[in-house]
């Protein structure tokens, strides 16, 4: 009956299969410099949901921020930085002032990048665009990076720092902890070489106009066209440095399975990433990837003209807790007396919840306004059972040697009976979001219970209620719901 009870037997059932594997799950990934949005809070939430069922089910999980610090990006943000950037408010709010920075110097670049994209729509040659200008200056500060110009590098590193300083704390407030903070920059420019090298030997590397790339058409792929693997003026592309990151993951993990949690829009890189290994005879490590894919973030709420960041998201929901409680002083009273901190972890469950409800491939659209409603489905009301079966079962003692001897005469009542029949289905259903990977499984599940809890609960007993076989049920309520939130990543939260 014992919610620890289940999930410890659904360990032991699998652990033929899990035990000792491990697997690597790329989650979140924002780029230094440009704003938090939707598909990267999307993948947060999901990829936290996915480390912590796998870890539920036992295995050797690593949590792997891969940043995007490299590239084309960066050398845009430090041209941004040369003409706009301010020391007074970097450091004040250094993510705020990069997106700042950013969003300026963009703005200014989006005529060269337009002219540019017109000219290649039209056949025409634009080299002669990408050559001066905002263009120019870019590139070329991204070459010095390549080269491994000490300037470029220590305006990189300070950018860096400060990103995964500021974001570790943010990412605290939705409970989620990373165990490698990598990125594109970390990966070896001798195994980019290596990789280059293997291609060229495989007959899949080609030369056109001075840049480097591999045309999967050649190649029985016809669906994947051409990925550009070196760009004109010789620096990596994010293709090119992927490859090699699996490589080095590989060597440096020995992982069974890796994991990446990206949007759907990124379906073409990763069929594309999965065959150039297949190509490069890397074909077993390419069936050990995967990638788990989402749909679109639409939010209901005002953006700020310059974007959002995510402390920006959990800002809002935060508030919206507080102002919650001042209108209704009834509901959720078992957090009414908490701190800013307990109205921050709510706000955090009712996000999360929020997105891990729907299917993933379904669009997750943001609703300020549903952030604090214990009516239906949502992250709050379940925070509200939780706590109040804490509240329930504080001081009382289930003794497991009375149990056998204990009248178990209410559960011929059909609510009781719902309950128990809903509390054996817990391993079977931890399983079926296991293989999907579908959070909404698990929720929808621990709705479920929530629902049917009304019917059964003898609001005037306290913990020194004498009925075992109701605190018995009410317990492992207590451990189903408590181990369910776990898995999919939220934190019950007492009272």
């Amino acid at each position: 009956m014992y919610g620890n009870d289940l999930s410890a037997g659904l360990r032991e059932a699998d652990a033929a299969d899990s035990i000792r594997k491990k697997v690597v799950v790329e989650f979140s990934s924002p780029n230094i410099g440009k704003e938090f949005d939707g598909t990267h809070l999307r993948s947060t939430i999901i990829g936290a949901y996915i480390a912590s069922l796998y870890e539920s089910m036992g295995w050797d999980v690593v949590r792997m921020n891969f940043l995007g610090d490299w590239g084309k990006h960066i050398g845009l943000l430090a041209v941004g930085w040369s003409r706009f950037g301010s020391e007074e408010l970097f450091e004040a709010d250094p993510l705020r002032h990069l997106l700042d920075v950013y969003t300026k110097i963009d703005e200014l670049f989006k005529p060269e990048q337009d002219a540019a994209k017109k000219l290649r729509a039209e056949g025409q040659d634009n080299s002669v665009i990408e050559t001066q200008g905002i263009f120019a200056e870019k590139d070329a500060f991204f070459k010095k990076m390549e080269d491994g110009d000490p300037d470029a590098l220590a305006l990189w590193k300070r950018f860096r720092d400060v990103c995964i300083a500021n974001y570790t704390y943010l990412y605290a407030r939705l409970n989620i902890s990373f165990s490698d903070y990598s990125g594109e920059s970390e990966v070896s420019q001798e195994t980019v070489a290596e990789v280059e090298s293997i291609l060229k030997e495989k007959g899949v590397y080609e030369d056109s106009d001075k840049a480097w790339i591999i045309d999967f058409k050649k190649h029985g792929s016809k669906g994947l066209g051409t990925g550009i693997a070196r760009y004109r003026n010789g620096t990596t592309s994010y293709l090119l440095r992927d490859i090699a990151a699996v490589l080095e993951r590989s060597r440096k993990y020995s992982f069974d399975k890796m994991i990446y949690v990206v949007s759907a829009k990124q379906d073409s890189h990763f069929q594309q990433l999965f065959r150039a290994l297949e190509l490069m005879g890397y074909s077993d490590l390419a069936n050990r990837l995967q990638h788990v894919s989402f749909g679109k973030f639409e939010s209901s709420s005002p953006q700020p003209a310059s974007g959002h960041l995510l402390g920006d998201i959990l800002d809002q929901c935060q508030t919206a807790i507080h102002e919650f409680w001042e209108k209704n002083q009834d509901n959720i009273k078992e957090f009414q007396d908490g701190d800013s901190k307990v109205s921050d972890a709510l706000g955090a469950t009712a996000l999360m919840t929020q997105d891990l409800s729907i299917k993933r491939l379904g669009n997750f659209i943001f609703d300020i306004n549903k952030i604090a409603s214990t009516d239906g489905y949502t992250g709050p009301s379940l925070q509200h059972w939780f706590a109040k079966l804490c509240s329930k079962l504080d001081g009382a003692a289930v003794n497991r040697d009375e149990l056998e001897y204990t009248d178990y005469s209410m559960f011929e009542e059909e609510a009781y009976a719902d309950v128990l029949r809903l509390l054996v289905q817990f391993p079977d259903i931890v399983k079926s979001s296991f293989k999907s990977l579908e959070s909404s499984v698990i929720l929808a599940y621990l709705f479920r219970i929530a629902d049917l809890l009304p019917l059964v609960w003898n609001a005037e007993a306290d913990g020194s209620d004498q009925n075992l076989a109701r605190l018995a049920l009410y317990e492992s309520v207590r451990h189903v719901l408590e181990n369910g939130m776990r898995m999919v990543g939220l934190v019950p939260m007492k009272t």
